[in-house]
This record gives C-alpha cells, sequence and structure tokens, in this order.
C-alpha cells in the first residue's frame, strides 16, 4: 500500500491520487511517482460502490449492424462521453428473451440510466420492471409499443 510505504495516511494519498488542492506539489509528485512504482490503478468498482453510481448508461438495441443504429450510437456516445459517461451496449438480435437477459444483465451492472429500441417480438416490458423502481432514467426508442402494457 501507498500509504505504508510513504508512512502517510490513506486520506492524503487518495486526495494526491485526485489531486486535490489541498495536498502540496512535493507530497503529490511522490505519491504519484510511487504509485507508478508500485503499479496502481484506480478501482472504479470500489468508487462506484462508495459513490453509488457507475457513470455508466445501458442501451440495448436490436442489432448493431445497421447504419441507421451505427449512427444513432455514435450520437449516444459523443453525448454521454462529453458527460463523463460511458455506455454499455447489447443487442437482442430481435429477440425478446436476448432483450431479457441483456436487461438483467444492465440491472445486475448498476448502470445509471437505460436506452432501449425494443425487439421485434417484445410482446410486454415486464423484464424491465425492476428499472421502474429505481431513481433512475430510461427511454424507450421503439416505432410501436408492446399492446399489453399500454
Amino acid at each position: 500500500m501507498i500509504s505504508l510505504q510513504l508512512n502517510i495516511s490513506p486520506a492524503t494519498v487518495s486526495r494526491a491520487l485526485k489531486d486535490h488542492p489541498a495536498i502540496n506539489t512535493h507530497t503529490k509528485s511522490t505519491i504519484m511517482a510511487t504509485a507508478r512504482e508500485m503499479g496502481y490503478r484506480a478501482n472504479t468498482f470500489a468508487s462506484n460502490l462508495r459513490r453509488q453510481q457507475t457513470n455508466t448508461i445501458g442501451v440495448i438495441v436490436p442489432r448493431l449492424n445497421s447504419s441507421f443504429m451505427s449512427s444513432v450510437l455514435a450520437g449516444m456516445e459523443k453525448v454521454a462521453n462529453e458527460a463523463s459517461y460511458n455506455l454499455l451496449i447489447s443487442q437482442s438480435l430481435e429477440s425478446v428473451k436476448k432483450e431479457i437477459a441483456n436487461a438483467r444483465t444492465m440491472f445486475n451492472s448498476r448502470v445509471d440510466g437505460l436506452l432501449v429500441s425494443l425487439a421485434y417480438d417484445t410482446e410486454d416490458i415486464n423484464h424491465f420492471e425492476p428499472f421502474f423502481s429505481w431513481p433512475f432514467h430510461y427511454c424507450f426508442l421503439t416505432v410501436s409499443w408492446p399492446i399489453n402494457n399500454a
């Protein structure tokens, strides 16, 4: 651990690694050099747990190989990246079974938002119910809405 090697508090190391202005330049550079030597990498998973935010938006689309969807995804990624978000993209291959599996993956990945273009054979959106109880943003990009949940 960096703090043990340098005999300084873990809080000081954490602040220095985040370039906090309260840490003097010499201490920061010493900590950064030691971190490089030790092969330090930030644990974004732990940070996300602490903040309860992943800065990830889930995207479920029917197919990735259409020029329209490629353009849509490029626009989504541009806007998301400008706001310091990443996209987790999956395709349903126009199968509701795959869409359900993708929705579970997004839920278990704790995405902060969800954008969905429903599969052709989707008849209801019950598999998205777990998301509806979260303080969560979601958007369905679809031409026709499933009749059972209209």
